[in-house]
């Protein structure tokens, strides 16, 4: 029988092979197999990419770290925090979702630049120039699910205009570069 170890995140995997100081390791929850290093494996850092870790749905999966990367985690962050986050006061708890190929990060981040207003969301993010936010609703008028097809940027007066025609509260005014 092989044996099972735990990283931090309480995440148990075994070493199918090991060579030198590189090992092929597997997941038991999610069957992730990955390499890493033994020294990082026994102090528990090498973690399952596929077990759920944000707001009980969302996993990071694999993905290559382009620039705007810490950017988009927390843009998809936000979005699953608004949508299965109980405590989030303007969130949609209940009300919305998002497309289960949205709950891995790395189809997040692969699909971004196909939405529309992409580039301009990326330039807000980098300048002091318009803020564009991630809507889900004007595409399709009362759209209650975040996905690629559906989604798209617009800039965070139109978003905060458009919320308080829905009934929310229009907090204040964005800035308009």
């Amino acid at each position: 029988m092989e044996n099972v170890y735990t990283n931090n995140a309480g995440q148990t995997f075994i070493i199918l092979q090991k060579e030198g100081k590189k090992c092929l390791i597997k997941f038991l929850q999610t069957g992730y197999v990955r390499s890493a290093l033994y020294d990082n494996l026994i102090v528990g850092k090498v973690r399952d990419l596929y077990a759920v870790a944000s707001y009980g749905i969302g996993y990071d999966g694999e993905f290559k770290k382009v620039h705007y990367w810490k950017q988009a985690k927390q843009l998809w962050r936000n979005m699953l925090k608004r949508c299965y986050c109980e405590k989030d006061q303007k969130g949609y708890f209940g009300k919305c979702e998002v497309d289960v190929r949205w709950h891995c990060f790395a189809n997040f981040l692969e699909d971004l630049p196909s939405l529309k207003n992409f580039d301009l969301w990326l330039k807000g993010q980098n300048t002091n120039s318009v803020k564009y936010n991630l809507d889900k609703d004007l595409i399709c008028k009362g759209n209650t699910t975040y996905s690629r097809d559906l989604c798209c940027f617009i800039t965070e007066y139109e978003n905060k205009s458009e919320g308080a025609k829905n009934g929310k509260p229009f907090t204040k005014k964005a800035k308009m570069g």
